[in-house]
Protein backbone atom coordinates (compact mmCIF):
# COMPACT_ATOMS: atom_id res chain seq x y z
CA UNK A 1 0.00 0.00 0.00
CA UNK A 2 1.21 3.18 -1.06
CA UNK A 3 0.84 6.69 0.68
CA UNK A 4 -2.25 7.84 -1.92
CA UNK A 5 -3.68 4.12 -1.12
CA UNK A 6 -3.42 4.62 2.69
CA UNK A 7 -5.01 8.06 2.69
CA UNK A 8 -7.79 6.99 0.54
CA UNK A 9 -8.46 4.04 3.36
CA UNK A 10 -7.43 6.29 6.04
CA UNK A 11 -10.32 8.95 5.12
CA UNK A 12 -13.25 5.80 4.62
CA UNK A 13 -12.27 4.77 8.07
CA UNK A 14 -11.51 1.26 6.35
CA UNK A 15 -7.45 1.38 7.36
CA UNK A 16 -6.37 -0.49 10.41
CA UNK A 17 -3.16 0.22 11.75
CA UNK A 18 -1.91 -2.40 14.63
CA UNK A 19 0.05 -0.80 17.28
CA UNK A 20 1.50 -3.03 20.34
CA UNK A 21 0.19 -2.15 23.60
CA UNK A 22 3.70 -0.77 25.02
CA UNK A 23 3.92 2.34 22.16
CA UNK A 24 0.05 2.97 23.32
CA UNK A 25 1.44 3.21 26.77
CA UNK A 26 4.25 5.62 26.03
CA UNK A 27 2.04 8.05 23.72
CA UNK A 28 -0.06 8.56 27.29
CA UNK A 29 2.78 10.59 28.24
CA UNK A 30 3.64 12.49 24.93
CA UNK A 31 1.74 15.87 26.03
CA UNK A 32 3.08 15.97 29.27
CA UNK A 33 7.04 15.39 28.32
CA UNK A 34 6.39 18.36 25.41
CA UNK A 35 8.86 20.75 26.45
CA UNK A 36 10.04 22.19 23.94
CA UNK A 37 11.77 25.65 23.88
CA UNK A 38 9.89 28.46 22.22
CA UNK A 39 6.52 26.11 21.97
CA UNK A 40 6.10 24.34 18.97
CA UNK A 41 2.61 24.84 19.16
CA UNK A 42 3.11 28.55 17.91
CA UNK A 43 4.61 27.72 15.48
CA UNK A 44 2.40 28.05 12.34
CA UNK A 45 4.33 28.61 8.79
CA UNK A 46 7.51 26.79 8.03
CA UNK A 47 9.63 25.38 5.03
CA UNK A 48 10.23 21.48 4.49
CA UNK A 49 13.63 21.08 3.02
CA UNK A 50 15.49 18.18 1.45
CA UNK A 51 19.39 18.15 0.31
CA UNK A 52 19.70 14.45 -0.70
CA UNK A 53 22.95 12.27 -0.88
CA UNK A 54 20.98 8.74 -2.10
CA UNK A 55 24.55 6.37 -2.05
CA UNK A 56 25.29 6.18 -5.52
CA UNK A 57 24.20 9.48 -6.61
CA UNK A 58 22.54 12.40 -5.40
CA UNK A 59 19.37 12.85 -5.31
CA UNK A 60 19.08 16.82 -5.25
CA UNK A 61 20.64 18.28 -8.91
CA UNK A 62 22.72 21.15 -9.91
CA UNK A 63 20.67 24.42 -11.29
CA UNK A 64 21.98 22.67 -14.97
CA UNK A 65 19.38 19.13 -13.93
CA UNK A 66 22.81 17.57 -13.29
CA UNK A 67 23.41 15.26 -10.58
CA UNK A 68 26.41 15.57 -8.32
CA UNK A 69 28.77 13.14 -8.25
CA UNK A 70 30.14 12.66 -4.80
CA UNK A 71 28.85 12.98 -0.92
CA UNK A 72 31.44 15.69 -0.84
CA UNK A 73 30.48 17.41 -3.95
CA UNK A 74 26.96 17.96 -2.84
CA UNK A 75 27.95 19.09 0.69
CA UNK A 76 30.42 21.73 -0.12
CA UNK A 77 28.06 23.06 -2.68
CA UNK A 78 25.40 24.05 -0.45
CA UNK A 79 25.37 27.69 -0.02
CA UNK A 80 24.74 28.30 3.36
CA UNK A 81 24.27 32.13 3.38
CA UNK A 82 22.20 32.40 0.53
CA UNK A 83 19.64 29.40 1.55
CA UNK A 84 19.70 31.83 5.31
CA UNK A 85 18.73 34.40 3.84
CA UNK A 86 16.25 33.40 1.19
CA UNK A 87 14.01 31.77 4.24
CA UNK A 88 14.49 34.48 6.34
CA UNK A 89 12.90 36.63 3.07
CA UNK A 90 10.24 34.68 3.09
CA UNK A 91 9.51 35.03 6.75
CA UNK A 92 9.33 31.30 8.15
CA UNK A 93 9.40 30.58 11.32
CA UNK A 94 11.27 27.22 11.05
CA UNK A 95 12.47 24.67 8.65
CA UNK A 96 12.61 20.80 8.61
CA UNK A 97 15.98 19.74 6.95
CA UNK A 98 17.67 16.89 6.07
CA UNK A 99 20.38 15.24 8.23
CA UNK A 100 19.83 12.29 6.64
CA UNK A 101 17.94 10.28 4.39
CA UNK A 102 18.51 7.67 1.06
CA UNK A 103 21.49 5.18 2.01
CA UNK A 104 21.77 6.94 5.55
CA UNK A 105 24.12 9.49 4.53
CA UNK A 106 24.54 12.38 7.21
CA UNK A 107 25.41 15.67 6.50
CA UNK A 108 27.96 16.09 8.63
CA UNK A 109 31.88 14.18 9.90
CA UNK A 110 29.99 11.31 11.77
CA UNK A 111 32.11 8.95 14.12
CA UNK A 112 29.12 6.58 14.46
CA UNK A 113 28.97 5.72 10.38
CA UNK A 114 33.01 5.61 10.57
CA UNK A 115 33.03 3.06 13.58
CA UNK A 116 30.41 0.96 11.76
CA UNK A 117 32.32 0.60 8.86
CA UNK A 118 30.23 3.31 6.64
CA UNK A 119 33.19 5.56 5.31
CA UNK A 120 31.61 6.43 2.30
CA UNK A 121 28.07 7.75 4.75
CA UNK A 122 29.44 10.90 5.65
CA UNK A 123 30.68 14.17 4.46
CA UNK A 124 33.87 16.27 5.73
CA UNK A 125 31.79 19.58 6.43
CA UNK A 126 29.77 19.88 9.01
CA UNK A 127 26.64 21.42 6.90
CA UNK A 128 24.31 20.67 9.66
CA UNK A 129 25.91 22.89 12.28
CA UNK A 130 26.31 25.75 9.70
CA UNK A 131 23.15 25.20 8.55
CA UNK A 132 21.87 25.54 12.09
CA UNK A 133 24.14 28.91 13.06
CA UNK A 134 22.97 30.52 10.02
CA UNK A 135 19.18 30.21 10.45
CA UNK A 136 19.78 31.24 14.02
CA UNK A 137 20.96 34.39 12.89
CA UNK A 138 17.78 35.18 11.64
CA UNK A 139 15.93 33.81 14.46
CA UNK A 140 14.83 30.49 12.53
CA UNK A 141 13.87 27.49 14.40
CA UNK A 142 15.55 23.86 12.88
CA UNK A 143 13.92 20.26 12.67
CA UNK A 144 16.37 17.79 11.72
CA UNK A 145 14.59 15.40 9.44
CA UNK A 146 15.82 12.19 9.73
CA UNK A 147 15.29 8.60 8.94
CA UNK A 148 15.38 5.49 11.43
CA UNK A 149 14.66 2.61 9.21
CA UNK A 150 16.05 2.94 5.62
CA UNK A 151 18.54 -0.18 5.58
CA UNK A 152 16.32 -1.21 2.55
CA UNK A 153 18.87 1.74 0.81
CA UNK A 154 22.03 0.36 1.81
CA UNK A 155 24.53 -2.08 0.32
CA UNK A 156 24.50 -5.73 0.64
CA UNK A 157 27.91 -5.02 2.87
CA UNK A 158 26.52 -2.37 4.79
CA UNK A 159 23.62 -4.08 5.70
CA UNK A 160 25.49 -6.60 6.75
CA UNK A 161 27.78 -4.55 9.54
CA UNK A 162 24.06 -2.90 10.80
CA UNK A 163 22.19 -6.31 11.11
CA UNK A 164 19.48 -5.30 8.19
CA UNK A 165 20.50 -8.12 6.43
CA UNK A 166 18.66 -8.45 3.18
CA UNK A 167 15.58 -6.21 2.11
CA UNK A 168 11.89 -7.38 0.50
CA UNK A 169 10.66 -4.24 -0.53
CA UNK A 170 11.16 -1.33 2.22
CA UNK A 171 11.29 -4.22 4.37
CA UNK A 172 14.47 -6.21 6.00
CA UNK A 173 14.40 -9.98 5.45
CA UNK A 174 13.06 -11.00 8.78
CA UNK A 175 14.32 -14.42 8.65
CA UNK A 176 17.57 -12.78 9.44
CA UNK A 177 16.82 -9.15 10.64
CA UNK A 178 19.17 -9.01 13.75
CA UNK A 179 16.63 -6.43 15.56
CA UNK A 180 18.84 -5.73 18.29
CA UNK A 181 21.92 -5.03 15.87
CA UNK A 182 19.96 -2.58 14.27
CA UNK A 183 18.94 -1.00 17.28
CA UNK A 184 22.08 -0.39 18.72
CA UNK A 185 23.20 1.28 15.08
CA UNK A 186 20.28 3.44 14.87
CA UNK A 187 20.64 4.71 18.77
CA UNK A 188 24.15 5.11 18.28
CA UNK A 189 23.94 6.98 15.52
CA UNK A 190 20.63 9.19 17.13
CA UNK A 191 22.83 9.81 20.19
CA UNK A 192 25.60 11.25 17.79
CA UNK A 193 23.46 13.94 16.03
CA UNK A 194 21.88 14.86 19.28
CA UNK A 195 24.95 15.31 21.30
CA UNK A 196 25.66 17.66 18.72
CA UNK A 197 22.88 19.39 17.63
CA UNK A 198 20.12 19.17 20.30
CA UNK A 199 20.97 21.82 22.20
CA UNK A 200 20.50 24.24 18.79
CA UNK A 201 17.42 22.76 17.26
CA UNK A 202 13.67 22.22 18.31
CA UNK A 203 13.37 18.79 17.61
CA UNK A 204 14.07 15.48 15.28
CA UNK A 205 12.27 14.41 12.67
CA UNK A 206 11.17 10.58 12.21
CA UNK A 207 10.46 9.14 8.53
CA UNK A 208 8.42 6.31 8.36
CA UNK A 209 9.25 3.71 5.64
CA UNK A 210 6.09 1.67 6.06
CA UNK A 211 2.64 2.94 4.51
CA UNK A 212 1.61 0.21 7.10
CA UNK A 213 1.85 2.31 10.24
CA UNK A 214 4.01 -0.78 11.16
CA UNK A 215 7.83 0.41 11.45
CA UNK A 216 7.93 -1.01 15.51
CA UNK A 217 8.79 -4.16 13.43
CA UNK A 218 12.13 -2.70 12.70
CA UNK A 219 12.73 0.27 15.16
CA UNK A 220 12.68 0.13 18.97
CA UNK A 221 10.71 3.39 19.51
CA UNK A 222 10.43 3.47 23.04
CA UNK A 223 14.73 2.98 23.42
CA UNK A 224 14.77 5.69 20.87
CA UNK A 225 12.73 8.33 22.83
CA UNK A 226 14.84 7.46 25.79
CA UNK A 227 17.94 8.48 23.66
CA UNK A 228 16.76 11.42 22.47
CA UNK A 229 15.29 12.92 25.29
CA UNK A 230 17.83 11.56 27.69
CA UNK A 231 20.28 13.95 26.18
CA UNK A 232 18.12 16.86 25.71
CA UNK A 233 14.13 16.47 27.45
CA UNK A 234 13.02 19.43 25.54
CA UNK A 235 13.23 18.18 21.89
CA UNK A 236 10.57 17.52 19.95
CA UNK A 237 9.99 14.14 18.39
CA UNK A 238 7.55 14.11 15.24
CA UNK A 239 6.38 11.41 13.41
CA UNK A 240 6.17 11.28 9.49
CA UNK A 241 1.83 10.10 10.42
CA UNK A 242 0.50 7.18 8.77
CA UNK A 243 -1.87 6.45 11.66
CA UNK A 244 0.60 5.57 14.53
CA UNK A 245 2.87 7.84 16.47
CA UNK A 246 5.26 4.89 17.85
CA UNK A 247 7.11 7.05 20.82
CA UNK A 248 7.16 10.52 19.42
CA UNK A 249 5.07 13.47 20.53
CA UNK A 250 3.25 14.61 17.48
CA UNK A 251 2.66 13.57 13.81
CA UNK A 252 3.22 15.18 10.33
CA UNK A 253 1.22 14.54 7.25
CA UNK A 254 2.90 14.53 4.79
CA UNK A 255 1.56 15.50 0.73
CA UNK A 256 2.98 15.04 -2.26
CA UNK A 257 1.01 16.17 -4.60
CA UNK A 258 -1.65 13.27 -4.21
CA UNK A 259 -5.05 12.58 -2.07
CA UNK A 260 -6.28 16.28 -2.01
CA UNK A 261 -3.32 18.24 -2.79
CA UNK A 262 -2.42 16.33 -6.27
CA UNK A 263 -5.64 18.75 -6.97
CA UNK A 264 -3.59 22.89 -7.48
CA UNK A 265 -7.28 24.31 -6.17
CA UNK A 266 -6.38 25.88 -2.95
CA UNK A 267 -10.42 25.13 -2.10
CA UNK A 268 -9.79 21.43 -1.88
CA UNK A 269 -6.78 21.33 0.39
CA UNK A 270 -7.83 19.69 4.44
CA UNK A 271 -6.72 21.69 6.98
CA UNK A 272 -5.41 19.07 10.20
CA UNK A 273 -4.95 19.55 14.10
CA UNK A 274 -1.68 17.95 12.97
CA UNK A 275 0.87 19.79 11.28
CA UNK A 276 1.16 19.64 7.03
CA UNK A 277 3.79 19.54 4.78
CA UNK A 278 3.02 19.34 1.48
CA UNK A 279 5.34 19.74 -2.02
CA UNK A 280 4.39 22.77 -3.95
CA UNK A 281 6.76 22.47 -6.39
CA UNK A 282 8.42 19.18 -8.52
CA UNK A 283 9.15 16.99 -5.32
CA UNK A 284 10.63 17.77 -1.74
CA UNK A 285 14.14 18.23 -3.48
CA UNK A 286 15.18 20.09 -6.68
CA UNK A 287 15.39 17.68 -9.19
CA UNK A 288 14.54 19.80 -12.56
CA UNK A 289 17.26 21.93 -14.51
CA UNK A 290 16.60 25.91 -14.10
CA UNK A 291 13.81 27.49 -16.52
CA UNK A 292 11.39 24.62 -15.86
CA UNK A 293 8.77 26.47 -13.63
CA UNK A 294 7.50 23.56 -11.38
CA UNK A 295 5.43 25.16 -9.25
CA UNK A 296 2.10 24.04 -9.10
CA UNK A 297 -0.02 26.19 -6.53
CA UNK A 298 -0.21 29.65 -6.22
CA UNK A 299 0.78 32.19 -3.77
CA UNK A 300 -2.53 32.87 -3.36
CA UNK A 301 -3.84 29.56 -2.06
CA UNK A 302 -0.75 29.09 -0.22
CA UNK A 303 -1.35 31.73 1.69
CA UNK A 304 -5.48 31.34 2.35
CA UNK A 305 -3.92 27.27 3.55
CA UNK A 306 -1.56 28.99 5.40
CA UNK A 307 -4.55 30.72 7.69
CA UNK A 308 -6.81 27.84 7.62
CA UNK A 309 -3.91 25.66 8.82
CA UNK A 310 -3.36 27.92 11.49
CA UNK A 311 -6.87 28.38 12.73
CA UNK A 312 -7.37 24.46 13.03
CA UNK A 313 -3.96 22.85 13.61
CA UNK A 314 -3.63 22.82 17.76
CA UNK A 315 -0.44 20.68 17.92
CA UNK A 316 2.18 23.10 16.55
CA UNK A 317 3.53 23.48 12.92
CA UNK A 318 1.25 24.63 10.56
CA UNK A 319 2.05 24.06 7.70
CA UNK A 320 5.64 23.42 5.83
CA UNK A 321 5.59 24.29 1.78
CA UNK A 322 8.54 21.80 0.53
CA UNK A 323 10.98 22.24 -2.04
CA UNK A 324 14.63 21.73 -1.93
CA UNK A 325 17.72 24.10 -3.27
CA UNK A 326 20.05 23.00 -6.00
CA UNK A 327 23.27 21.70 -5.31
CA UNK A 328 25.04 24.59 -6.60
CA UNK A 329 22.79 27.05 -4.79
CA UNK A 330 19.20 28.44 -5.70
CA UNK A 331 16.12 27.42 -6.39
CA UNK A 332 13.99 25.94 -9.22
CA UNK A 333 12.27 28.21 -11.18
CA UNK A 334 9.14 29.65 -9.76
CA UNK A 335 9.98 28.57 -6.41
CA UNK A 336 11.41 31.62 -5.11
CA UNK A 337 9.29 34.17 -6.57
CA UNK A 338 6.44 32.26 -5.30
CA UNK A 339 7.50 32.18 -1.71
CA UNK A 340 8.32 36.48 -1.93
CA UNK A 341 4.66 36.85 -2.85
CA UNK A 342 3.50 34.45 -0.05
CA UNK A 343 5.77 36.38 2.53
CA UNK A 344 4.19 39.69 1.11
CA UNK A 345 0.64 38.74 1.84
CA UNK A 346 1.75 37.54 5.48
CA UNK A 347 3.82 40.04 6.39
CA UNK A 348 1.00 42.44 7.13
CA UNK A 349 -0.65 40.26 8.81
CA UNK A 350 2.52 38.62 10.85
CA UNK A 351 1.09 38.91 14.15
CA UNK A 352 -2.45 37.16 13.82
CA UNK A 353 0.04 33.94 12.19
CA UNK A 354 2.81 33.71 13.94
CA UNK A 355 3.52 33.27 17.78
CA UNK A 356 -0.14 32.71 17.81
CA UNK A 357 -2.02 29.15 18.54
CA UNK A 358 -5.44 27.68 17.24
CA UNK A 359 -8.31 29.66 18.75
CA UNK A 360 -10.16 28.36 21.32
CA UNK A 361 -12.74 31.23 21.20
CA UNK A 362 -13.84 29.77 17.59
CA UNK A 363 -12.42 26.15 17.09
CA UNK A 364 -12.13 24.57 13.76
CA UNK A 365 -12.55 20.88 13.16
CA UNK A 366 -10.16 18.79 11.69
CA UNK A 367 -10.11 18.31 8.18
CA UNK A 368 -12.04 21.61 7.18
CA UNK A 369 -11.58 23.67 3.29
CA UNK A 370 -12.33 26.43 2.01
CA UNK A 371 -14.49 24.76 -0.97
CA UNK A 372 -15.65 21.31 -1.53
CA UNK A 373 -14.07 18.17 -1.93
CA UNK A 374 -14.31 14.67 -4.22
CA UNK A 375 -14.67 13.40 -0.24
CA UNK A 376 -17.13 15.48 0.83
CA UNK A 377 -15.23 17.52 3.13
CA UNK A 378 -16.50 20.00 5.41
CA UNK A 379 -16.48 23.75 4.48
CA UNK A 380 -15.95 26.71 6.74
CA UNK A 381 -18.72 29.02 7.34
CA UNK A 382 -16.14 32.54 6.88
CA UNK A 383 -13.06 31.79 7.71
CA UNK A 384 -10.55 30.37 10.54
CA UNK A 385 -9.35 32.32 14.06
CA UNK A 386 -6.25 32.22 16.04
CA UNK A 387 -5.74 33.36 19.52
CA UNK A 388 -2.67 35.69 20.36
CA UNK A 389 -0.34 32.69 22.86
CA UNK A 390 -1.27 34.99 26.12
CA UNK A 391 -4.84 35.17 25.12
CA UNK A 392 -5.04 39.09 25.28
CA UNK A 393 -6.58 38.93 21.61
CA UNK A 394 -8.35 37.01 18.98
CA UNK A 395 -7.68 37.36 14.90
CA UNK A 396 -10.67 36.62 12.74
CA UNK A 397 -9.59 35.47 8.93
CA UNK A 398 -12.24 36.16 6.91
CA UNK A 399 -11.51 33.71 3.81
CA UNK A 400 -14.79 33.44 2.49
CA UNK A 401 -16.19 36.85 2.27
CA UNK A 402 -19.86 37.72 2.86
CA UNK A 403 -21.80 39.48 0.35
CA UNK A 404 -22.29 42.70 2.60
CA UNK A 405 -20.56 45.34 4.71
CA UNK A 406 -21.41 42.94 7.99
CA UNK A 407 -20.29 39.20 8.93
CA UNK A 408 -21.99 37.17 12.22
CA UNK A 409 -19.18 35.09 13.92
CA UNK A 410 -21.74 33.39 16.60
CA UNK A 411 -21.00 32.96 20.33
CA UNK A 412 -17.44 32.41 21.49
CA UNK A 413 -17.35 28.45 22.32
CA UNK A 414 -14.94 29.30 25.41
CA UNK A 415 -17.42 31.78 26.88
CA UNK A 416 -14.57 34.61 25.59
CA UNK A 417 -15.96 38.36 25.35
CA UNK A 418 -14.55 40.99 23.33
CA UNK A 419 -14.42 44.71 24.09
CA UNK A 420 -13.57 46.01 20.59
CA UNK A 421 -12.39 44.66 17.23
CA UNK A 422 -10.68 46.58 14.34
CA UNK A 423 -8.44 45.78 11.22
CA UNK A 424 -5.26 44.57 11.51
CA UNK A 425 -3.75 45.85 8.83
CA UNK A 426 -5.19 49.44 9.08
CA UNK A 427 -6.04 49.66 12.83
CA UNK A 428 -9.86 51.23 11.74
CA UNK A 429 -12.15 49.98 14.32
CA UNK A 430 -15.05 47.16 13.17
CA UNK A 431 -18.38 47.93 14.42
CA UNK A 432 -19.08 45.18 17.52
CA UNK A 433 -22.76 43.63 18.00
CA UNK A 434 -23.59 41.29 20.23
CA UNK A 435 -26.66 39.46 21.38
CA UNK A 436 -27.95 36.46 22.12
CA UNK A 437 -26.50 34.25 18.68
CA UNK A 438 -23.24 35.98 20.00
CA UNK A 439 -21.52 38.96 17.18
CA UNK A 440 -22.07 40.50 14.91
CA UNK A 441 -19.18 42.72 12.77
CA UNK A 442 -19.87 45.68 10.71
CA UNK A 443 -16.59 46.66 8.63
CA UNK A 444 -15.36 50.90 8.66
CA UNK A 445 -17.67 53.04 6.07
CA UNK A 446 -16.20 52.71 2.49
CA UNK A 447 -14.75 49.31 3.17
CA UNK A 448 -15.48 45.98 2.33
CA UNK A 449 -14.68 42.49 2.71
CA UNK A 450 -11.62 41.53 0.21
CA UNK A 451 -12.11 38.14 -1.35
CA UNK A 452 -8.40 36.88 -0.35
CA UNK A 453 -8.66 37.58 2.81
CA UNK A 454 -9.58 40.13 5.95
CA UNK A 455 -8.06 39.90 9.28
CA UNK A 456 -9.99 41.33 12.04
CA UNK A 457 -8.27 41.94 15.53
CA UNK A 458 -10.94 41.23 18.56
CA UNK A 459 -9.49 42.72 21.96
CA UNK A 460 -10.97 40.48 24.78
CA UNK A 461 -12.27 42.22 27.99
CA UNK A 462 -9.96 42.39 30.64
CA UNK A 463 -11.50 40.30 33.60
Amino acid sequence: MDRRDFCKALAVGSATVVTPPVYAAANRQRQADRKEPGDFRTFKYGMFVHYVWAGKQSLTAKRNGEKVKSLDELAHGFDVERFSGDLASWGVEYVIFTAWHAGINPLYPSAVMRKWGLDSHYCKRDLIGEVISALRQHGIGVVLYTHPRDGHDLSEDDQRKTGWNGTLGVNPDWAVFDYARWNDFTNELYGELVSRYGREIIGVYLDEGSALGNSWRVVDYPRLRRTIKGKSDKLLMIQNFYGTLYSCDIGDIEYHHWREFENTDGKMWPASTQPVGTCFATTWFADKPQGTNTVVFSAEDMFRFTLLQAGTNTEGGGVQWAAGPYADGGWETGVDETMRKLASYIAPIAKSLKGVVASRAFPTRDGMTLGSTALGAPVVEWGVATDAADGSATYLHVLRAPAGQSLRIGMPADGSRFSSGALLESGLAVDLAFDAAGYELTMPVGHRFSGLNTTICLKRQSA
